[in-house]
């Protein structure tokens, strides 16, 4: 077993382990700020709302995100999100191989 520690609120983005399976990092986002269009690269990424409240949005649809609700993106997946309030995310990403 590992245990993991955010530092919450200490910095906008933290990276909480990084192996060649996979790479966790703890975003916090303040208020009505954004991450514009952007994707994970080879990777399919879990993004999990632990705080707050955020608008998160691909090309074909937007979905609030809240505790307990979370999505799932496949590898290059454009995505842009907004935070509604104060709010911290946890983004899981696990490589792909290049064939996808």
């Amino acid at each position: 077993m590992e245990l993991l520690t955010c530092q919450f609120q200490q910095q906008m983005k933290e990276r909480l382990f990084h192996d060649p399976s996979q790479t966790i990092v703890h975003l916090s986002l303040a208020k009505n700020q954004e991450i514009p269009e952007h994707h994970g690269g080879n990777a399919l990424v879990t993004v999990i709302p632990v705080k707050g409240e955020i608008v998160f949005s691909t090309q074909e649809q937007s979905e609030t995100l809240v505790p307990g609700k979370l999505v799932r993106l496949n590898a290059r997946e454009p995505h842009s999100l907004k935070a509604l309030q104060e709010s911290e995310v946890i983004v899981v990403k696990i490589p792909v191989s290049k064939e996808l």
